[in-house]
């Protein structure tokens, strides 16, 4: 499988990424990195460096993760939340007509994929009769922007992600907005917004899609079926664990079974 974008390292493009085969022990240790990370970034990068089993033809190491495009990253916990078992689902919006709450369904695999456009991962920008060069922004930048007052963010990632920031100044606001517009024109991605009509009055919405679901699911669902199995069998956590999901739910099945709570 492929990123969008890629890895440019020593001048290669690499795009080759594969998961870890999954494991109740790899759940816990995501469910964990999105409970116990200082950020959102942060989190991102604990949790693809735990489920990639290789990225660009190596080791997926903290750094290297660090390293992709916001894009890939959020290609990867997309297609990490499938992993998980979730194709995607029922969402929740609220019309921004008539204010109704409905329910819509999306399948991740009918979304389409952004490639990444000519000169990835760089940009270039006209101003004032100079040519700069700007890089996409990554994880690691997106790591250190959480620490940084919001009227600060602008400016200092556009120093961060210039070829010469030396040549910029003090970056203006119309450098800034141009800086943007170029980055964005050759930026993978995913879908993050869709198209939905409110079945109480019809009226169209445009409704965004969290890339990071796969963050969200807390460490309690999954404790409880191992206490559940524990108590009923008494194995231990790292055998519990260590079995594929569905077998661990069908162990639980057989115990509802034998409490008389299930057929």
């Amino acid at each position: 499988m492929q990123l969008p974008g890629g890895l440019v390292e020593n001048g290669t493009r690499r795009r080759d990424w594969a998961f870890r085969p999954l494991s109740g022990a790899l759940e816990l240790a995501l469910a964990e990195a999105g409970e116990r990370a200082a950020s959102t970034p942060a989190a991102v990068t604990q949790a693809l460096a735990l489920a990639l089993d290789r990225l660009g033809g190596e080791a997926a190491t903290l750094p290297r993760v660090a390293g992709l495009c916001v894009g890939d990253r959020q290609f990867l916990m997309r297609e990490l939340d499938r992993h998980l078992g979730h194709e995607g689902g029922w969402f929740q919006a609220e019309c921004g007509q008539c204010g109704a709450r409905f329910d819509f369904r999306i399948d991740y695999a009918d979304l389409p994929v952004q490639e990444a456009g000519a000169g990835y991962p760089q940009a270039q920008v006209d101003m004032d009769g100079r040519q700069l060069r700007f890089r996409l922004p990554t994880g690691a930048d997106q790591e250190m922007l959480a620490d940084l007052p919001e009227t600060e963010a602008p400016r200092w990632l556009l120093r961060q992600l210039a070829d010469q920031p030396e040549a910029l100044g003090t970056p203006r606001q119309d450098l800034i907005a141009a800086a943007d517009a170029a980055l964005d024109a050759i930026a993978p991605g995913i879908v993050l917004r869709v198209q939905t009509a409110c079945p109480e009055c019809g009226g169209g919405n445009e409704v965004e899609l969290d890339p990071y679901r796969a963050l969200a699911r807390s460490s309690d669902s999954l404790l409880r079926e191992v206490h559940q199995i524990a108590t009923h069998y008494h194995w231990s956590e790292a055998d519990i664990l260590d079995l594929p999901r569905p077998r661990r739910q069908r162990y639980l099945q057989m115990i509802d079974r034998a409490r008389g709570m299930a057929e």
